[in-house]
């Protein structure tokens, strides 16, 4: 069904221009019959006296009907305006300036000479101190929440830093070189474990929007495993860390610090007894970022290929299929890297 197009303009009409068109329709007949009379009392005067011409009093008397139909659709104008139209368009400013953003916006306060109006307006500031009080309790609710997530990665951060260090004692007892390098692996995996949740709730970093800061936390893990494969391994160990600022899911950080982890590991163990020296890198590509582990013990052959015999293997691409993205393994520059993808901003 058509709408007719002379309605659709006529709702278009400003709210002013609405109001004097209906004032001026509703005093019509009022004008007709001053118009009429106004012609009557002309012509009579001037059937009483042909060709004179007409007095003041006269002039006034026939042109009274029509001024005082003019005067009454100015005051119903101004009484409509001063009633409806201006308040109306302050409550327009004051809610347009609620929704661009300004909470403390309100409008029951200004004057209204309708008590229709005003109840509207208080009704509308009810809503907003209502939505603001709301709000109040979700930034509350949520600061909280955050703190109580932050306490709880730190004490999962002080509990894996003890057992590492139990780890770390029991290793150094043992007399078994197979038994300390054991307990060196699973210190390096609980290690990495503490560093990610560390940098869980120390993720408020300025540049990271959201999520872990992959930067700080390749850093950490890097210092971690030099000093923790000297000792272990009883090599020299270089791990140049050269990461981007990057923002990683908590989801996504673990599988990183572990294949960070396990692969810095094995190339300590393929190096040793020379000194090993590796480097670690993260670029980010528009949505996705490539990490990558080089060494030269990696040049050649593909040993931590799936079903390989290096104890390593399993973790390694068990983390690549938690990130969804296969390990690329570069023989010539002897690298493995895998690309994931970021956060959405």
């Amino acid at each position: 069904m058509t709408s007719d197009p002379r309605r659709s303009r006529f709702r278009d009409w400003p709210l002013a221009a609405k109001v004097m068109a209906s004032l001026a329709l509703t005093l019509l007949p009022l004008g007709v019959f001053a118009a009429i009379v106004a012609v009557s009392n002309f012509r009579r005067l001037d059937a009483l006296r042909p060709g004179n011409s007409l007095t003041v009093t006269q002039v006034l008397g026939i042109a009274a009907p029509m001024v005082m139909w003019l005067a009454a659709l100015f005051i119903g104008w101004v009484i409509a305006s001063r009633l409806i139209v201006e308040p109306l368009a302050r409550m327009r400013a004051g809610v347009e300036r609620y929704t661009s953003g300004d909470g403390s916006a309100r409008i029951g306060s200004q004057p209204f000479f309708s008590r229709e109006i005003a109840e509207l307006a208080a009704a509308f500031d009810t809503m907003a101190d209502s939505i603001a009080s709301h709000e109040a309790e979700l930034q509350s609710a949520l600061h909280e929440q955050k703190r109580l997530t932050r306490e709880v990665h730190h004490r999962v951060k002080n509990n894996l830093q003890i057992v590492s260090s139990l780890l770390s004692i029991q290793g150094r007892e043992t007399a078994n070189s197979e038994v300390s390098r054991a307990y060196a692996t699973v210190q390096a995996r609980v290690a990495a474990l503490a560093i990610v949740h560390r940098w869980m709730y120390e993720s408020d970093t300025p540049g990271i929007s959201q999520g872990v800061d992959l930067r700080s936390l390749a850093n950490d893990l890097c210092a971690a495993l030099e000093q923790g494969l000297a000792q272990s391994e009883h090599i020299t160990v270089s791990v140049i860390c050269d990461v981007a600022r990057l923002s990683v899911g908590q989801d996504t950080a673990v599988p990183l610090a572990f294949l960070i982890t396990e692969l810095v590991s094995a190339a300590a163990r393929r190096s040793a007894p020379d000194a090993l020296v590796t480097s670690v890198t993260a670029r980010a590509v528009k949505q996705d970022a490539t990490l990558s582990v080089t060494s030269d013990v990696f040049v050649g052959e593909d040993r931590l290929a799936p079903g390989s015999k290096d104890p390593a293997s399993r973790i390694i691409h068990g983390m690549a299929r938690q990130l969804r993205c296969p390990l690329r393994h570069d023989a010539a520059a002897g690298s493995y890297s895998i690309t994931f993808a970021l956060p959405a901003a």
